[in-house]
């Protein structure tokens, strides 16, 4: 008991791979008392009959506990190679790595230390094989084809003694590796001779009448295999033993898989440590081995037929549960006398038989009703998983939609009612004794709320940096016109403060105070973890950055810098200092006004084509989220203030030069039209020669009257400065009733009907007027082409409404 105790804690200090060793039979061939708590130590004990047994035997020294450690990740002491002895005393067991496998490792035979004395080499072999389902017999190349070497005197020793014991139904697999092999003689060559020794062994054996007929094939599966030298093929030998510990775990379809239904002996694992002292008792005593009993066979055929019973009464229990949809109210009460049900059916009536076997059926009943509750429970939590989590998305979406919302105390309030009433639910359907359990389903529930507030606060946090750059938007849209409108070597500090002071003033609200630090940061009322708000943050500040630059963009187009141009010239060149509108005389110097205005406002071209500070730096977005912005696809961050190359500032350059000269010419026309004036002695020679009529219509009362009223209506004109606007509408009327006069003529000789012009003369006479046909005349032809070359033609006299 001690010595199982001290593996088993010194099992705490080995790697996870390998597990605590038992020494079933010691080297006085004391049976263990402590097998079932190794295995419940290594959690086999309740596994039933889902295990499997390997052993292992060959001659001392030839490295089987060696092959066990590579094969299965035991723990079994090896050999010492400077000082050749025994090293496996007894038998030991290990489980392997692999699932649900124990390895007994058999002391080996032909050595020195028990020397003739083969009594305990028979009865571990004898053990090995009433006990194993395989058996693996570990030799050397050059043993194949040797009589003791290759153990056939041990195996026929117990083949003859104990023939009784291959009466049993169960069969086994003898799995002979072939230790350091060179690769000289194939394996099937090897395999031949090993099975020729174990037919001619079987077939010298004394057998009783009914197995007289018998081969060693109706009792033992043969298998051969080999490995290289592990010594001198260290790198061949780790592969091949891989290759080897497929066989154990590969898909039992597969032809190299070890494990098979009729090797296995029936007995469940919480069984085994009575099964296997029983055959080491009669082994022991020299005893013939028994088959089952028939009242074991009674009992386990019953006690199947009971668990059958019970079975189906419990599935006809819960059967309503699956005909459910969505979430089953009261599932535990459903569930919990089902089980109950179907456990007492099966205690009242096969308790009458033999109790190991009895228990062991009642275990695989309880294994598969929990199998099936937990399908069940699963779907439930499935189920009820998905409701919180439409619930948790319905409770926010609902609060997030009132006018006046707080984001973080309405997903906090949703999520702790959905986690509770998951809880509720989940634990009304547990059932006392079983696995049944929703932790592992709760904390996937919290994850995926946490997940779905992630994306919330994402979308959150997109909406709230959408409003504030809205608000630096139309807070940019009101002033930065009138920042263009007058641009000057610091318009772009302008610009810049102001837009510092915009995006200062729509943070201002989520400014907060760090308690700790007492410096000043952002809060926008979202949660999350420190690095979650920094990047809100830089969202934020990278879409109002973005903002500037298509407000700024929009502004230093081409044709918005242009007119901007156009307007600082007028303003230059038209008005003086104080805004007055210059009227051109001739006696103003045009040309120095012009060449000063230009200028002026050619210096600041490089102003608006490219953003730069007073101090010369070139405006670039805070370094911060320069990164952010060099994956955005819209803006170029190298050339975030840079508006116009040089060869479209020279484009610009030459068309606003342009403009400005058509304003000078329009100003140089204007002091031309003021210098023609009518001379003084014209007004002087009108007087002389219209004296007569002058005092004709001054002795005349109703060309005086008429006189006078046109004076005044004159002088009030002049009073009011009507007489410049209504000259220029008078002559505009004179002008458009020319235009009109000009077009009536035309439609009356001109048609689109014939693309030629006639040639034909045209008659005119007294009685009528030949107007040319349609189509034949040209729109650009004038009147005075319509008379034929060499005459003269005299309008007719017409009467109303005609020429």
């Amino acid at each position: 008991m001690s010595e199982y105790v001290d593996e088993v804690l010194d099992a705490t200090s080995q790697p996870a791979t390998g597990f605590p060793r038992l020494q079933v039979i010691d080297e006085d061939k004391q049976f263990s008392t402590d097998v079932n708590s190794y295995l419940s130590t290594v959690g086999l004990l309740n596994n039933g009959l889902n295990y499997h047994l390997i052993s292992v035997f060959g001659s001392q020294s030839t490295g089987k506990s060696t092959l066990l450690n590579a094969l299965f990740g035991t723990k079994f002491d090896v050999m010492d190679e400077s000082a050749r002895k025994q090293t496996t005393k007894g038998i030991w067991m290990s489980r392997a790595k692999q699932d649900s496998i124990l390895i007994m490792d058999v002391e080996g035979t032909d050595g020195r230390e028990r020397g003739e004395d083969q009594d305990f080499e028979r009865k571990a072999a004898l053990f090995a094989l009433s006990t194993s389902e395989v058996l693996i017999i570990n030799i050397w190349e050059h043993q194949v084809g040797l009589y003791q070497g290759a153990n056939m005197g041990l195996l026929k020793t117990v083949f003859e003694v104990n023939i009784s014991l291959f009466s049993s139904p169960n069969k086994s697999l003898l799995l002979f590796v072939i230790r350091d092999h060179i690769g000289v003689t194939p394996l099937d060559n090897l395999a031949a001779t090993l099975t020729a020794d174990l037919k001619r062994i079987w077939e010298s054996l004394i057998k009783p009448p009914e197995l007289a007929e018998s081969s060693i094939t109706d009792f033992f599966t043969l298998q051969f295999t080999t490995l290289p030298h592990k010594i001198l093929q260290p790198e061949k030998f780790i592969s091949a033993v891989d290759e080897l510990g497929n066989r154990f775990i590969s898909d039992a379809k597969d032809e190299n898989y070890v494990f098979s239904p009729k090797f296995h002996r029936n007995v469940p694992a919480d069984g085994w440590s009575i099964y296997a002292k029983s055959i080491w008792e009669q082994i022991e005593l020299n005893k013939d081995l028994d088959l089952p009993t028939q009242q074991i066979l009674v009992a386990r055929f019953r006690c199947e037929e009971i668990a059958a019973q019970a079975w189906d009464t419990f599935e006809n229990d819960i059967k309503p549960v699956e005909g459910m949809l969505g979430v089953v109210e009261g599932l535990g009460s459903i569930l919990r006398p089902a089980r109950a049900n179907a456990l007492e059916l099966y205690d009242s009536q096969a308790s009458r038989y033999t109790t190991s076997v009895c228990e062991g059926k009642k275990r695989e009943l309880i294994e598969k009703i929990d199998l099936r509750l937990s399908q069940v429970y699963g779907a439930q939590i499935a189920t009820l998983k998905k409701v919180a989590l439409q619930k948790f998305s319905a409770d926010v979406t609902a609060e997030l939609a009132k006018p006046k919302y707080k984001f973080l105390e309405a997903v906090s309030t949703a999520k702790s009612e959905t986690i509770k009433i998951f809880e509720t639910a989940a634990a009304e359907a547990l059932i006392e004794g079983t696995s049944l359990s929703y932790s592992k389903d709760l904390s996937v529930l919290s994850s995926e709320i946490e997940d779905s507030v992630a994306r919330l606060r994402e979308a959150e946090a997109k909406r709230l940096a959408t409003r504030i750059t809205r608000a630096v938007s139309s807070e940019l849209d009101d002033s930065l016109p009138s920042i263009f409108k007058t641009p000057r070597e610091d318009m772009w500090d302008r610009v810049m403060l102001n837009f510092r002071e915009i995006v200062a003033t729509a943070l201002a609200k989520y400014e907060v105070t760090d308690g700790e630090t007492g410096t000043l940061k952002y809060d926008f009322g979202l949660g999350g973890l420190p690095e979650e708000v920094s990047s809100e943050m830089e969202q934020v500040l990278m879409d109002t950055w973005k903002e500037l630059y298509r407000k700024i963009r929009e502004f230093c187009r081409m044709d918005a810098i242009l007119a901007r141009l156009r307007e600082v010239f007028e303003d230059k060149f038209k008005y003086d200092e104080k805004g007055v509108p210059r009227v051109w005389k001739p006696s103003d110097n045009i040309d120095d006004f012009y060449t000063v205005a230009l200028n002026e406002t050619l210096a600041f071209i490089p102003v608006m084509t490219s953003a730069r500070l007073a101090n010369g730096d070139r405006v670039a977005p805070d370094s911060a989220i320069v990164p952010a912005l060099e994956r955005d696809e819209e803006i170029d961050v190298e050339k975030y203030a840079v508006f116009m190359s040089q060869s479209q500032a020279e484009e610009l350059r030459q068309s606003f030069k342009r403009i400005a000269d058509s304003l000078y010419i329009d100003a140089k026309r204007s002091t031309i039209q003021s210098i023609r004036q009518v001379p003084l002695y014209f007004y002087i020679l009108l007087l002389v020669l219209g004296w007569n009529e002058f005092v004709a219509v001054l002795r005349n009362p109703l060309y005086f009257a008429l006189i006078a009223v046109l004076a005044g209506f004159s002088y009030v004109s002049w009073s009011l400065g009507l007489l410049g606007p209504m000259t220029t509408m008078g002559s505009a009327a004179i002008d458009q009733a020319i235009v009109l006069s000009k077009e009536k003529l035309r439609q009356l000789l001109l048609t689109d009907e014939q693309p030629h012009i006639r040639t034909a003369p045209i008659e005119l006479n007294s009685n009528k007027t030949v107007v040319p046909e349609p189509g034949t005349l040209k729109d650009d032809i004038a009147l005075d082409d319509l008379t034929p070359a060499g005459t003269s033609v005299e309008p007719q006299k017409r009467g109303p409404g005609g020429f």
